[in-house]
């Protein structure tokens, strides 16, 4: 499906307004965002992805029963866009005050003096390997997402894009028979309830796909007995609830702006909505993913 720039970029500008009247977030932080979401949305028509041959996708039965289209490992993307704004995030990031800017600078130090390359920072975030970034944590203990965020933001644009493309390989299914994505099987950001009916929609936490799940079941572990299920509210935060699982004790946030003048951006709302997860730990719960941009 072709998408509207113009749109999204209004859409975009209209959410980070919105965002600098939280009073938990730093200016400097949204002015960061700002800067990296725009660069991002003007890579998307810029984007060359080259989708793996029909036979090396999961099989439409099983894909129906909840397997997912492509592994994460082997998601693909545009490698020469990703390093090119790889270089572009560093520095923008680099120039920033404090513990993020001084990690951004030595991540560029290292790509210079070719200790770290950025296909093998590609190839490590798609494997996902926990023991590559927490060494890189060491480093930077007080900003140590600094370089899987550098990573994701690079390759950002051109995984939304793949994800597009795969969308129109999926069986057709008017809801997922799992929580996680079925393009790529990872967990989902947010959810989101829409049309008057209150259809439950997921944002996958790696490829942005949106998704269809299940209103009444846990996302996360599977669990549908209504009695270990809830959702609790703040008054502060309209539009933003927060559904919880007694079962495995996690919870995901759910965007339901049905009644409300405003437009669902879910990346952005994940950090609109910052303050719920402060609550939700309170009470003992825990998300399953990190945040959207992973701070």
């Amino acid at each position: 499906m072709e998408r509207n720039l113009t749109d999204e970029t209004r859409r975009l500008d209209k959410k980070l307004v919105q965002l600098r009247k939280k009073s938990y977030i730093s200016a400097e932080l949204i002015d960061l965002l700002d800067e990296v979401s725009h660069l991002q949305l003007a890579a998307v028509p810029e984007a060359r992805v080259v989708l793996p041959p029909d036979a090396e996708l999961t099989p439409p039965q099983a894909a129906i029963q909840g397997v997912s289209l492509v592994a994460r490992e082997n998601f693909p993307f545009d490698q020469a866009q990703a390093e090119d704004l790889l270089v572009k995030l560093l520095g923008i990031v680099g120039k920033v005050e404090g513990p993020l800017g001084k990690g951004a600078r030595l991540v560029a130090k290292a790509l210079d003096d070719g200790d770290l390359t950025p296909a093998d920072l590609f190839r490590r975030f798609l494997d996902d390997d926990t023991e590559f970034f927490g060494e890189w944590a060491e480093r930077m203990p007080e900003a140590p997402r600094t370089l899987p965020f550098l990573a994701f933001a690079a390759m950002g644009p051109s995984i939304e894009v793949a994800a597009g493309m795969l969308a129109d390989k999926l069986p057709e299914m008017k809801v997922s028979p799992v929580g996680t994505c079925p393009i790529c099987g990872s967990m989902p950001l947010i959810s989101s309830l829409e049309q008057k009916e209150g259809f439950r929609h997921a944002t996958c936490s790696f490829c942005r796909h949106d998704y269809r799940i299940k209103r009444i079941t846990c996302p996360i572990c599977g669990e549908d007995d209504h009695t270990k299920l809830t959702f609790f509210t703040v008054d502060e935060e309209p539009g933003f609830r927060v559904d919880v699982c007694d079962s495995c004790k996690t919870y995901v946030k759910t965007i339901d702006f049905r009644n409300l003048d405003r437009v669902a951006l879910p990346v952005l709302d994940d950090l609109d909505s910052l303050a719920l997860d402060y609550v939700a730990a309170g009470q003992g719960y825990r998300r399953a993913t990190l945040s959207a941009w992973g701070f």
